[in-house]
This record gives C-alpha cells, sequence and structure tokens, in this order.
C-alpha cells in the first residue's frame, strides 16, 4: 500500500524525537532519500509482507497488530510524533527474514516520513556503526537465549512426561488395585441404586414353576 508523496520538510524532521540530534546535512538526506506520504484510514501495510519501508509517524494516529490464529490482536495504539515501525531491523540484512512483523493501520488521516529498507539500513551502518553492532548483538543473544530457554523447557516436559509413564510401567501391580478398587466402587454404587429403584431385586418376586 502506498500513500499520497507530499513534500519532505527537513525542519519537520528535525523536530521528531527520533531525528533532533541529526545535523542538516543528514536531514536534508533524509529528505532526499526517503518521503512523505499522507495516508487515508484503512491499512499501510499487512504482517507477513515484505519489508519494504521505515514508517516514521508525524500526524494520525496509528495502529498496531498481530496475527493469532485467526485474529488480528491489537497491540499498540498510539498519536505520538515520532513513533515508527516497519523495517526497522533492515540494518540485519539478509540475517533474518525481511518481512512486516505486524500490520499497520491509521485510523484517520495521516502522514509519514517513509524511508526504503535500503536507505535506512545504508544511513545506520554510516551514521550509527557502533549502534548497529550492539544492537546485533542484543537481537541475536536475545534469540539465542529465548530458544535455549524454550529447549530446556520442552526437555523438562518431556522429563515429567517420561517420569510418570514409567512409574506405571513399573508399578502395574499397583495400577491393577487402583483400577480394580475403582470398578468395585462402581458395582457397589450401581447395587445400591438398583437396590432403591421400584423394580429393583427387592420388591422382585421370586420365580416359581
Amino acid at each position: 500500500m502506498s500513500g499520497q508523496v507530499v513534500s519532505c520538510d527537513p525542519v519537520e524532521l528535525g523536530s521528531l524525537f527520533l531525528f533532533e540530534k541529526l545535523d542538516p546535512q543528514q536531514l536534508a538526506r533524509l529528505c532526499r532519500e526517503g518521503r512523505v506520504e499522507r495516508f487515508e484510514p484503512g491499512p499501510v501495510y499487512a504482517e507477513g509482507d515484505p519489508a519494504t519501508c521505515f514508517y516514521v509517524l508525524l500526524e494520525g494516529t496509528v495502529v498496531l497488530s498481530r496475527r493469532v490464529g485467526n485474529e488480528d490482536v491489537e497491540i499498540s495504539r498510539t498519536g505520538s510524533r515520532g513513533v515508527y515501525a516497519g523495517a526497522f531491523q533492515a540494518y540485519l540484512g539478509d540475517q533474518v527474514p525481511q518481512v512486516y512483523n505486524n500490520s499497520l493501520q491509521v485510523t484517520g488521516p495521516a502522514r509519514f516520513f517513509v524511508l526504503p529498507a535500503e536507505s535506512f539500513a545504508a544511513v545506520m551502518l554510516d551514521w550509527f556503526p557502533m549502534a548497529v553492532h550492539l544492537l546485533e548483538g542484543l537481537f541475536f543473544g536475545s534469540r539465542r537465549n529465548q530458544e535455549a530457554i524454550g529447549q530446556r523447557e520442552r526437555l523438562l516436559a518431556l522429563g515429567s512426561l517420561s517420569a510418570g509413564l514409567t512409574h506405571e510401567l513399573n508399578n502395574p501391580a499397583a495400577a491393577a488395585v487402583r483400577a480394580t478398587s475403582a470398578l468395585r466402587e462402581r458395582v457397589a454404587g450401581c447395587g445400591a441404586n438398583c437396590a432403591r429403584s421400584p423394580g429393583g431385586p427387592t420388591s422382585a418376586r421370586p420365580w416359581r414353576p
């Protein structure tokens, strides 16, 4: 999805918290390589689509959502200028799948500064190389930690299941006793119910030839 392209003002970009530390030359480069787009109410991009652009809100209200099963679950709604979404992992290149990991829509007329993913990756590497290295380490370190924790949790769950099965297999006599006891209780309960019923054994007449 794309909106109507309007003029880009470096001064407006510099008023955003995201770009307030950039110098005039850097702001001019952003306007030169990016653009400002106006969107009407509706979707801006969809989860799973190729992540082609980095979006910074200039005006309006945005809603971020994630797909959970067959439903779209809202995870954020804001009208704060300078909030961003889209291809913010473009600086990782082909180390990760470059797709949108959420869906973005606007509730009313809105304006965004839109920077192509390739340009966003380039300015990050040119202007903030140390930050990029730190972010890469944080991203991949967190992912490895999550994978290790997930694997450990699966192993613990499997161990608990195996222990339960082993206990049952190693104690067939106990299992038989439990089954016999449960059957005895059911039979006793059935006998009591039958005794209380009008057509039960206590009211039946003996058969005589």
